[in-house]
């Protein structure tokens, strides 16, 4: 921003709204791990925000409000400055006092786009897209979770032979998931809902069907809540952008043929046809089985010094 002296940069760092609840003899308070923002990071060119109500509220409401659940679109036609964009649903939602927070810090111009998460036990709008670079007109495009690849890899993998191979340790074989109907019923309910986000998306952004890249994501039916879904594969688009031609991307452990993971190879031509490179992290064991991936895991500082000046016409 400008100021006396010359451009100076604030970072914002936002306090997700999460509560830790333990018990009814105890109120519930702001998540304690995020109390070293304030106490590490807080300090000349860096402030640290937060904003919820410390209400009681089950888990699996409250993860509605982790900062997963948060991202943003670039400037596009009609909106200078972006969109904010989160996960909701008609049972679990986050928390009003963080969306207003959120979008409060927008200040009106960065009108949000609310996705349907309400199928997923995490429920995060990062399970299921990314911003990344592409040779279109607006600069961007969105990297989607495709289920239906995914099961069609599969495939192509136990007609190859790989019937018997585990996906990673601890995973059924390609040839046990490809014969459990009620695994292939959930991976296609998934690809509906993800079909309905990007329904919206495209509503939203103008962005056509042929511009979206789209990688290969298995689900699966959450063993604690048989009716809401999750990654069985480490989902590819739960990564974190290191800069616009650079990924970092879960190992997706998808199912190997003759040495190669197909996985892999599908969401690597993907995006390298947009310009951009895939690192790979190995986040199984860290991430993924508890629930989360790269981008969970995650926090990011940018460099801002070759950003356009927002506040000149």
């Amino acid at each position: 921003m400008p100021a006396p002296g010359g451009i100076r940069v604030m970072r914002v760092l936002v306090r997700s709204g999460n509560v830790l609840d333990l018990g009814a003899d105890t109120a519930p308070t702001p998540r304690p791990m995020a109390r070293l923002l304030f106490r590490e990071l807080r300090g000349p060119g860096v402030a640290v925000v937060q904003q919820l109500t410390l209400t009681r509220r089950d888990h699996l409401t409250d993860l509605r409000n982790s900062t997963g659940n948060v991202e943003s679109l670039p400037p596009y036609a009609g909106h200078p400055h972006g969109r904010l964009v989160y996960g909701t649903g008609r049972t679990r939602r986050p928390d009003p006092a963080f969306v207003r927070l959120l979008t409060g810090m927008g200040q009106g111009l960065q009108p949000p786009v609310t996705l349907a998460t309400d199928w997923l036990l995490v429920g995060h709008v990062d399970e299921t897209m990314h911003v990344v670079r592409a040779g279109n007109a607006r600069g961007w495009t969105l990297l989607v979770a495709d289920p239906r690849t995914a099961a069609r890899l599969l495939r192509r993998a136990g007609a190859a032979g790989a019937g018997p191979t585990r996906l990673f340790p601890g995973s059924r074989t390609v040839g046990e998931l490809l014969g459990d109907r009620a695994f292939l019923a959930a991976n296609d309910a998934a690809a509906g809902h993800i079909d309905a986000q990007l329904a919206t998306m495209l509503a939203a952004t103008g962005l056509r069907p042929s511009e979206i890249v789209r990688v290969p994501v298995l689900f699966g039916a959450s063993e604690s809540e048989p009716s809401l879904l999750k990654a069985y594969t480490p989902g590819i688009p739960n990564g974190l952008s290191l800069t616009d031609r650079e990924f970092a991307a879960p190992d997706p452990h998808g199912p190997v043929v003759g040495g190669r993971d197909l996985f892999r190879q599908a969401a690597r031509d993907a995006l390298a046809a947009q310009g951009v490179r895939v690192r790979w992290v190995a986040d199984l064991s860290w991430a993924h089985l508890l629930g989360g991936e790269v981008h969970c895991a995650t926090n990011a500082l940018r460099d801002t010094s070759s950003t356009a000046r927002w506040w000149t016409p």
